[in-house]
C-alpha cells in the first residue's frame, strides 16, 4: 500500500511539472495570469551552453504584464527562469537593453 501511494504521488508531481513546462496555460500561471501572445525572442550558443529569452504579453487581470521567460541548457541540464515585469518596467528595461547594446566606450 505505502508503494501506491508514492506512485501516485510522484506521478502527480510528474504531471503538473510537465503541464507547466509544456503547455501554455502552465507558463501562464507561472507569470502569474493568462498569455495573450509569445514572441520567440532571442538564443546564443556558447561552447556547451544554450541560452534562450522568450518574451509574453501577459493579462494579469486589471493589470498588464510583460514575462520574461529565461532558460538556459547544456548537455544533461535544463533551467528556466520566469520573470515578470509590469509595463512601465518592462519600457524601463527595453530602454536599457537598448542603451547596453549601442554604448560605445570613449577611447
Amino acid at each position: 500500500m505505502p508503494e501506491v501511494i508514492f506512485f501516485v504521488f510522484f506521478f502527480a508531481i510528474l504531471g503538473w511539472v510537465l503541464f507547466v513546462f509544456f503547455t501554455k496555460r502552465g507558463k501562464g500561471i507561472m507569470f502569474g495570469g493568462k498569455i495573450i501572445k509569445t514572441y520567440e525572442g532571442v538564443s546564443a550558443k556558447r561552447r556547451i551552453f544554450s541560452n534562450k529569452v522568450k518574451v509574453h504579453a501577459v493579462d494579469g487581470g486589471a493589470v498588464r504584464f510583460v514575462g520574461l521567460e529565461i532558460s538556459a541548457s547544456s548537455f544533461g541540464s535544463y533551467q528556466m527562469i520566469p520573470v515578470t515585469f509590469p509595463y512601465s518596467e518592462a519600457r524601463q528595461l527595453a530602454a536599457l537593453l537598448i542603451e547596453a547594446a549601442e554604448y560605445q566606450e570613449n577611447a
